[in-house]
C-alpha cells in the first residue's frame, strides 16, 4: 500500500486591503448615552462623563460619529432609555484615507454670516419658540378651510416675513424681513 500526499489548497494571499482592515483591540471602547429626560442624554464614553454633557436627540448622530473616529476603533455604542430599554450596536471608525486616492478639492472661501434678528415679548420663560419662514400666504374658502401647495424643489430666499410661536403659550409674532 503506498500513501499519496495529497497536494494543499493555495489560499490567497491576503490583499493589501484586507491588511489595512480594522483592528480590533481586545476590549471595545464603549459609549454610553443615558437618557435623563425625553430630549436630553448623558453621554459617557469608557466610564468616563464627557464635559459638554447632556445632549440632545438631535445630536446623537453627529456626536457618537465624531466619538467614534476619535477613537479610531470599533466602538460599542449603547443608549440606555428610560423605561429601561437597552439598544446597542457596535460601530466602526471610517476607514482611513488612501495613500493612492486623488486629494481632496480644496474647500470654498468660508462666507461671512449676515444675520438677522428677530425679537419679540409675551412667551413664559424657558419655553421654546419656534421660527416659521412665511413662503406664501393663502386665503380660506367659504368654509374655512385652507389649502397650499409647496413645491420640494422651492428653496425659501429669506425674504418676506417669519413667525415666533411660543410651543407652551401660544404666543404669536409675525415679523417682516427687511
Amino acid at each position: 500500500m503506498s500513501l499519496r500526499r495529497r497536494p494543499r489548497k493555495q489560499t490567497p494571499s491576503p490583499s493589501v486591503s484586507e491588511m489595512q482592515a480594522v483592528v480590533v483591540p481586545p476590549v471595545l471602547p464603549q459609549i454610553l448615552l443615558e437618557a435623563v429626560s425625553a430630549d436630553t442624554l448623558i453621554v459617557t464614553v469608557n466610564g468616563n462623563k464627557l464635559a459638554a454633557t447632556p445632549i440632545r436627540r438631535d445630536a446623537i448622530a453627529q456626536t457618537v460619529t465624531e466619538l467614534v473616529a476619535r477613537l479610531g476603533s470599533p466602538t460599542r455604542v449603547e443608549v440606555r432609555e428610560m423605561d429601561g430599554s437597552v439598544q446597542a450596536d457596535i460601530l466602526t471608525p471610517p476607514a482611513p484615507r488612501s495613500p493612492f486616492a486623488p486629494p481632496e478639492h480644496a474647500e470654498s472661501p468660508v462666507s461671512v454670516p449676515n444675520l438677522v434678528e428677530f425679537t419679540a415679548e409675551g412667551f413664559i420663560p424657558g419655553e421654546d419658540v419656534a421660527l416659521a419662514l412665511i413662503v406664501r400666504h393663502a386665503s380660506a374658502d367659504h368654509t374655512g378651510a385652507a389649502r397650499t401647495i409647496v413645491d420640494r424643489g422651492e428653496i425659501p430666499q429669506l425674504a418676506g416675513e417669519v413667525l415666533l410661536l411660543g410651543r407652551i403659550s401660544g404666543t404669536v409674532s409675525v415679523q417682516r424681513i427687511d
